[in-house]
């Protein structure tokens, strides 16, 4: 296969063969993410684009081949030579790097899904990152159009729902404009992760962080919530923000506080995740469901570390290594 490196993606799509539809990032001014700085935004031609999903389904004949011949399962070839998307057998999934493939020309992509969809029969979804700013500008029949053509599942960066930390971050999308773009992204059938950035607020907005996005979350209705904890990156604005004490960041019973206070505000049905490294607390549930079960989880980690000697410190080890 061929990549413009960095790629990046969703830990969940750690076993999706990976398409490049566009390189780099159209926006790239957020302020606390350090991807994607070394690559200069582009366009990539269908027909490009088409040529690395016939290498990879060539690929897959010559492993199925190997494996026939052989009498080694297709898995066992697959994880011997670091291909995780052949470790079901077949292709299974596909995801689109980069960081914003729908804005590509709607009928170009819709003919790029559906062109993965005939060179893998057997797939079961396909995948990308979306801006709201851009499933806002798609109309609503772009966005079924692309749903009908095989696009399953959306991850979107909301990161915060309050309006003065969006615009501190430069997101580049309002509170509203998030919530019209997560709806537009179910009405036309889409599977949709919102992402949250826990400790975005620092310790003096952790509050209206916590809330507004809540708030934004109850609006939307998402398939899913996943929580990743702010990591300051080096050469980003917030981590010099950080060391002009602009930001002072969260403690990590702050982040926790801020997580109960999150689930405590949000009253939407959705599946709520804590599924990555950066995080303290492995909070996964259903909500409304397991809200008051994860909740007490907190309570008794903060009663824990109030009544325990030294309970913070082995709970929450300042060297734990966390990345993004």
């Amino acid at each position: 296969m061929r990549y413009e490196y960095p790629v990046y993606r969703p830990p969940s799509e750690w076993q999706s063969l990976i398409i490049q539809a566009t390189i780099g990032c159209p926006h790239n001014k957020c302020a606390f993410c350090d991807m994607y700085k070394t690559q200069k935004f582009r366009f990539r031609s269908i027909e490009e684009i088409k040529q690395d999903v016939i290498m990879a389904k060539e690929l897959e004949t010559k492993i199925l081949n190997k494996a026939e011949s052989s009498g080694q399962s297709v898995s066992n070839i697959a994880s011997k030579n670091g291909i995780p998307w052949l470790l079901n057998g077949c292709v299974k999934s596909v995801f689109l790097a980069d960081s914003n493939s729908l804005i590509m020309d709607t009928d170009d992509l819709a003919e790029l899904v559906a062109f993965i969809h005939t060179t893998f029969p057997g797939l079961e979804r396909i995948t990308s990152y979306a801006r709201a700013k851009t499933l806002v500008e798609k109309t609503q029949v772009d966005l079924k159009k692309l749903h009908d053509a095989g696009l399953d599942r959306l991850h979107v960066g909301l990161e915060t729902g309050d309006p003065e930390l969006l615009k501190m971050i430069k997101k580049g999308a309002s509170p509203d404009e998030q919530v019209k773009a997560g709806q537009k992204a179910l009405k036309a059938g889409f599977e949709l992760t919102e992402y949250v950035l826990l400790g975005l607020g620092g310790k003096r907005f952790w509050e209206q962080h916590a809330i507004g996005t809540a708030n934004v979350l109850n609006q939307i209705g998402p398939t899913w919530v996943r929580v990743r904890t702010l990591m300051l990156r080096p050469k980003t604005i917030l981590f010099f923000k950080m060391k002009r004490g602009e930001f002072l960041e969260s403690s990590a019973l702050d982040i926790v506080r801020e997580t109960r206070l999150l689930l405590e505000n949000m009253t939407c049905t959705t599946n709520f995740l804590s599924d990555h490294n950066s995080n303290y607390l492995p909070l996964n549930g259903h909500l409304p469901k397991d809200k008051s079960k994860m909740i007490k989880y907190i309570d008794e980690t903060l009663e824990t570390i109030r009544l325990v000697p030294d309970a913070e410190e082995r709970i929450f080890p300042p060297d734990r290594v966390r990345s993004i």
